[in-house]
């Protein structure tokens, strides 16, 4: 079977709907009702043991990524395709997404593709994934990394994913050194200017004129290079 989505049209109806009356569930079938029951047991899981929003959300993250590769019918089509992001959302776990972001939240529900919550948390963990859950959470859980971090990525990757750039960009980041990531962002202009920040504008810049995987090295020490540039060694 095909994943179900929603058009664009059909999650504002339900977007109204769930606003006015947030009480009871939508109604789905048996396939999605599983889905829901254990989406919903894992987030409450995850907020018994965490309580930080970045926690929630890499852990819920992972447990989302993970359920979704056991699923056949999803592939990464169906991750691109932000009506199926809109029918989890609006259909399946409206519950979750408010618990998190409140019941009127549009733009986490349906209304932006790169921002809609359920979405962009299988993205950073499918972006920062090195290869198994423990050392893809060795990354993502040290120091520096927050939800402004989950946005940034997804902002910054575009529709052309260099995947291995930023698997590698997350790898490095999350092996500087603690001091000197709270000095570099300590001398930035703004508080908006985070080296993770920084790198990914660099990134952006620099595959307009380079392409990654042609770079002496490889796509490791092109993201290497990043740091570099920036006066990071890693």
């Amino acid at each position: 079977m095909s994943m179900k989505t929603l058009k664009r049209q059909e999650a504002q109806k339900l977007m109204v709907e769930w606003i006015k009356d947030s009480s009871c569930m939508p109604e789905v079938d048996s396939f999605y009702l599983k889905m829901r029951n254990e989406l919903q047991n894992a987030y409450k899981d995850v907020k018994e043991k965490y309580s930080r929003d970045y926690e929630i959300d890499i852990h819920f993250g992972i447990y989302l990524y993970n359920y979704f590769e056991k699923i056949a019918s999803f592939n990464m089509r169906t991750a691109s395709d932000d009506g199926f992001w809109r029918h989890l959302s609006l259909k399946v776990v409206p519950d979750l997404v408010t618990d998190r972001w409140g019941k009127d939240n549009e733009a986490h529900f349906w209304k932006r593709g790169n921002k809609i919550w359920l979405r962009t948390l299988w993205w950073y963990i499918y972006l920062s994934w090195q290869g198994n859950v423990q050392k893809t959470l060795d990354v993502i859980e040290s120091p520096g990394f927050t939800t402004d971090t989950i946005l940034n990525l997804i902002d910054r990757s575009g529709k052309g994913y260099y995947i291995g750039v930023y698997r590698n960009i997350m790898y490095l980041h999350s092996r500087v050194p603690k001091e000197k990531l709270a000095e570099f962002n300590r001398n930035t202009v703004t508080k908006a200017d985070s080296l993770f920040r920084v790198i990914m504008k660099l990134n952006t810049a620099r595959t307009k004129v380079i392409e990654p995987a042609l770079y002496t090295g490889g796509e490791r020490e092109y993201a290497r290079s990043l740091f570099n540039d920036l006066g990071i060694n890693v």
